[in-house]
């Protein structure tokens, strides 16, 4: 099995458009799986920046496979198979605390194959 990071990888044409819900159902469904959390929930929810900039970087890799609503449905399937939170919180890792890069990983890998690629930020200067 290879792995590949799966952003912007092709250029399709015509150029990959998003296309902004406005069934309310689904935008329920995905504000509460994939919030627009740098934005009020009306504007995030209305105007849809993130899934609008995730879909066309990360959608584009398989548009041929998974138009825009089929890549939102297996985006939501997804995260619900594989529940992040819980998963940590089953193994003693819960926000607010702070645990050895090791320990997460190795609480991840018991609902992936792969080691997971996590990154550290620095928010505020000095809050790791």
């Amino acid at each position: 099995n290879k792995s590949a990071m799966l952003n912007n990888c092709v250029v399709v044409n015509p150029p990959l458009r998003y296309i902004k819900f406005s069934d309310p159902r689904k935008v329920a469904e995905l504000d509460k799986r994939w919030p627009q959390l740098k934005y009020s929930n009306f504007y995030g929810t209305d105007t849809q920046p993130l899934w609008r900039r995730e879909f066309l970087k990360h959608g584009s890799c398989g548009i041929n496979r998974y138009k825009q609503p089929a890549y939102f449905d297996l985006a939501m399937n997804l995260k619900d198979k594989f529940d992040l939170l819980s998963t940590l919180r089953n193994h003693g890792i819960t926000p607010g605390s702070t645990y050895q890069l090791d320990d997460i990983e190795k609480a991840v890998m018991t609902v992936s194959i792969k080691v997971p690629s996590l990154k550290c930020i620095e928010k505020p200067p000095g809050n790791v």
